[in-house]
């Protein structure tokens, strides 16, 4: 018998309970949704999104103008500093340092004609058999020569560098992330020099430059904890620090953002150049605390209850009314 009583007392309790969440079960009341309080890490952080890109790039362009004869490296390529990654077609440079090794030649010839000349002129002089305006002339001719043979010597050594630069070698070892040229191609560095090719130096060490709203950017430090994620792993978060705050400000529909620069190990070489990342800065951290779900913390009433308040603070008006006026009568008949 006492057993009977305590199994109708569960299903009684377990009834009530239930009328309780459901407020009737008829599908116009309202439900609940109940959860543990547990004990978890909570964690304040500032989310932001940025670019991966290498931490070291260097754009190869052309000092000389020409057609690409060669080309020595592609995409994706890696090369060491030195090596030879193109090269201009030399016709035209070669012809050029053939006439400038001849200008050289001829002022050579000029200056040792003006200095024999002005040697005789000397002699004459010291015999009185010319003018002093005889000896300066002879003077000028032969220092003016000489001028004439550096400045020929002078464009015989830009001939020869721009011969020189014709063949285009890495000034970086690393790897080539775009290459802008094609065989046969002309480039013409007249008023500014082509960028040829882009190589990264080490793709192994990688940074995201992410923008931050001036509102959070206080939170951010040097050394401060970061991780992130991209589309292409999104299953997979990777981590980061804090390398430098920039101070130059950037306005974009009137919002000012800084760029935050977070260097990222990539020994993997998993993340690529240009990925977009979503990066969450860690701002604080409480380990083993108590936890709730943060909607536990909001309550949004339905239009039922809305319209339920209503009708009882218009209930409470009308009863308040009537209450005052029978105050007031009471007085007059006072």
């Amino acid at each position: 018998m006492k057993r009977w009583l305590i199994l109708i007392a569960i299903l009684a309790a377990a009834g009530a309970a239930a009328w309780c969440l459901t407020r009737g079960g008829d599908g116009g009341g309202e439900t609940y949704r109940l959860v543990e309080v547990a004990r978890g890490d909570v964690e304040e952080v500032v989310t932001s999104t940025g670019t991966l890109d290498a931490v070291t790039k260097v754009q190869v362009g052309t000092q000389v103008s020409g057609l690409i004869a060669t080309i020595g490296a592609d995409f994706n390529d890696r090369v060491t500093a030195g090596q030879v990654i193109a090269v201009i077609d030399t016709t035209l440079l070669a012809s050029e340092v053939r006439s400038a090794r001849a200008s050289v030649a001829r002022a050579e010839a000029e200056r040792n004609d003006a200095q024999r000349e002005l040697a005789r002129t000397q002699e004459l002089f010291r015999e009185q058999l010319v003018s002093q305006t005889d000896l300066d002339k002879a003077l000028y001719a032969a220092e003016s020569s000489a001028a004439s043979l550096v400045s020929a010597r002078v464009g015989l050594d830009r001939a020869s560098n721009n011969l020189k630069y014709a063949t285009i070698r890495a000034p970086i070892s690393g790897t080539v992330v775009e290459r802008n040229v094609d065989v046969g191609q002309t480039v013409a560095a007249n008023f500014s020099a082509p960028q040829l090719f882009l190589i990264a130096e080490d793709l192994s060490r990688m940074q995201i430059l992410a923008a931050v709203d001036e509102s959070d950017i206080g939170k951010i430090v040097e050394g401060q904890a970061a991780r992130f994620t991209v589309q292409a792993h999104d299953d997979e978060q990777f981590q980061g620090s804090v390398r430098q705050v920039r101070l130059q400000s950037t306005v974009a529909e009137n919002v000012v953002n800084y760029t935050v620069v977070i260097d990222v190990d990539n020994a993997d070489g998993r993340l690529l150049p240009g990925m977009t990342a979503t990066v969450d800065f860690v701002v604080s951290r409480a380990e083993s605390v108590l936890t709730v779900p943060n909607a536990a913390l909001r309550f949004k009433p339905t239009e039922a209850m809305l319209a339920a308040l209503q009708e009882r603070r218009a209930k409470m008006a009308a009863e308040g009314g009537r209450g005052g006026g029978a105050a007031g009568g009471g007085g007059q008949g006072g």
